[in-house]
């Protein structure tokens, strides 16, 4: 279960085109389990398409680590960064992070 401060929305984002955030816990609690997350929605949506997670090896202390998630055809960035607690999925196409969005609803609870 994904336990967010607001639900996430598909939003405008300068850098990607697109993006979709996770709020999952408050800036700079090195406690929130944004791999363990990422393996959720990974696990999720591929029951709709074949997705895989590409992220760095875990460093003791990391912060601000970037990776990808295929989704089908689409390679869709991720971010996360304990500084401010959140988790972003990022890519130029709305339809992919829309879909994501979708499937991931059933274990994402606003608390």
């Amino acid at each position: 279960m994904l336990k967010v401060h607001s639900a996430p929305l598909v939003k405008p984002n300068p850098q990607f085109g697109k993006e979709l955030v996770y709020w999952l816990g408050p800036a700079g609690d090195h406690s929130i389990p944004f791999r363990q997350a990422l393996d959720e929605i990974t696990s999720i949506i591929a029951h709709a398409k074949p997705s895989a997670l590409d992220l760095p090896l875990y460093e003791e202390g990391e912060d601000f680590v970037e990776g990808e998630l295929h989704f089908g055809d689409d390679i869709v960035s991720v971010y996360y960064e304990y500084s401010l607690g959140y988790l972003l999925l990022g890519s130029s196409d709305a339809s992919a992070l829309g879909e994501i969005e979708f499937l991931t609803r059933a274990i994402t609870k606003v608390a």
